[in-house]
């Protein structure tokens, strides 16, 4: 559970090899720097990824600059993750995470005329995002 998402940003991948363990690592908090490379990954900016999270950037600025770092809350840790999974479902029905990347921000029919980043602010939306993705790879009309 999380796995690659979790060492698309930039942590131990097995650190989240069981489920309890991926529960523990969310419930913990994921370290606020993670964010840094979610927006590298995701090439988008720290201020459009942060509020998709349910976060201020002044908040996830003051938790950075506090000693040790500071962790995002466990409902925005799992949310970032959730966001990774995304992208490595797009990865890999595209075959490249370029394509994926082009995919999620381009307004797709499929999605209203709207990007796959406009919906991933909620869990439904992301769980819907997931869905159209999973209807492209098994060939249903998305």
């Amino acid at each position: 559970m999380y796995a690659t998402e979790y060492a698309l940003l930039g942590g131990n991948a097995k650190a989240m090899s069981t489920t309890e363990n991926a529960l523990n690592v969310i419930r913990q908090g994921l370290p606020v720097d993670m964010i840094d490379h979610a927006g590298d990954v995701l090439r988008v900016a720290k201020g459009d990824l942060v509020p998709l999270i349910g976060a201020n950037l002044r908040s996830i600025q003051r938790k950075k600059g506090g000693e040790g770092g500071g962790n995002l809350t466990p409902q925005q840790s799992e949310h970032t993750l959730a966001i990774m999974g995304v992208l490595t479902s797009a990865t890999d029905y595209f075959n490249d995470r370029e394509a994926a990347l082009e995919w999620m921000k381009t307004p797709q029919i499929a999605l209203g005329n709207k990007s796959a980043f406009s919906y991933l602010d909620t869990m439904a939306g992301i769980s819907f995002v997931n869905d159209i993705i999973n209807r492209m790879k098994y060939g249903m009309t998305a």
